[in-house]
């Protein structure tokens, strides 16, 4: 794990975002997690770019998996402009 991003409300580390698997033209965005009294305000959005730009400053494109089930997360990288490849 290279970097790690979070967002703290009320003293609490409430969203976190991180960078994973890596080789030489990838690295993956990973420990995306929002705690659940957090949901639906923009964090995972927030930190998710934020992780995606620190990627792209170095060059590296980045990817991430999701189940395709978990319809929440799945919408929220759609609307992001990640595609889903299998």
């Amino acid at each position: 794990m290279e970097n790690y991003f979070g967002i703290f409300k009320d003293n609490k580390l409430v969203a976190v975002t991180g960078e994973s698997f890596q080789t030489n033209n990838f690295i993956e965005i990973s420990a995306v997690i929002t705690h659940s009294n957090y949901t639906g305000k923009g964090f995972a959005k927030q930190l998710v770019t934020h992780t995606a730009n620190s990627i792209f400053d170095k060059n590296k494109t980045y990817f991430l998996h999701v189940d395709v089930t978990n319809l929440g997360p799945v919408e929220l990288y759609k609307n992001l402009g990640f595609i889903i490849i299998r």
